[in-house]
């Protein structure tokens, strides 16, 4: 059976597509090839060294830019298959949607065991359910002004819909820029007014995240390339994960 493989550079990038693709059974695999339409194929996911294979077919298959790939619609899984897909994506933190995002505590990044805090997650709870009824003033109000936890939970609650006030919050990070950032359905002019903010753009999780996104003009490309060190330019046209016409332009300004 032929593998489309779908390479992920960081956790938090693959928990993103488990999010908005996987979880609704399908899949988008920018610049693959191999498969043709209607197709039994595998998805074989690669984050960190480690490999998982669903089982799907090819719905969609664009040989040409823009928007070059695959797509696939994932066969249904049973409850060992789910499980064993949460698992892979978020490991021992699979069954809670903020975890990932929160800075773990000295003792666990020492390697000993730490149990949860039942205020923190108590506390968590009742932010969610605070912002699950929000209108849509109050979202807009909140991703401006709001904390990192409401921020996260903001995102993952609304989505595309707060996406643009998050982007005006002066105490938004970095790994949340790179998070909206590497949103496949991120409207150009928010890309480049990522692009357009320096400090943005010097940060490496922004970039790789930039050069990912389909929606990222050539302007955005050029910009994001040449903020680059040249031994990282030099990595670019080997990276599967950037788009064909990414990997072609920095090979254009290496040559240069």
């Amino acid at each position: 059976m032929a593998s489309v493989v779908m390479r992920f550079a960081d956790a938090s990038a693959l928990r993103d597509v488990y999010s908005e693709q996987l979880l609704k059974g399908r899949a988008f695999v920018p610049d693959a090839s191999g498969v043709d339409e209607l197709q039994a194929c595998e998805l074989v996911l690669e984050q960190g060294g480690r490999t998982l294979s669903l089982r799907a077919e090819a719905v969609f298959v664009k040989t040409e830019e823009p928007g070059r790939g695959i797509g696939l619609q994932l066969a249904p899984l049973d409850a060992a298959a789910k499980a064993e897909l949460c698992a892979f994506v978020d490991g021992a933190t699979a069954s809670s949607p903020d975890a990932a995002d929160l800075s773990p505590p000295a003792a666990a990044a020492a390697g000993e065991p730490v149990e949860p805090d039942p205020e923190d997650t108590e506390r968590a709870k009742t932010v969610f359910d605070r912002i699950r009824g929000l209108s849509s003033v109050e979202q807009q109000r909140l991703a401006a002004h709001g904390t990192m936890q409401e921020r996260i939970v903001l995102e993952r609650t609304y989505g595309a819909n707060v996406w643009e006030a998050l982007l005006s919050n002066s105490r938004l990070t970095i790994p949340e820029v790179a998070r909206v950032a590497r949103k496949g359905t991120l409207p150009r002019q928010l890309v480049e007014d990522i692009a357009g903010h320096a400090s943005w753009v010097a940060a490496p999780e922004v970039q790789r995240a930039l050069l990912a996104n389909p929606r990222s003009t050539s302007a955005v490309v050029q910009k994001v390339l040449r903020a680059l060190s040249r031994s990282d330019l030099q990595l670019v046209p080997q990276q599967t994960a950037y788009p064909a016409s990414v990997r072609a332009t920095a090979k254009k300004m290496l040559g240069g």
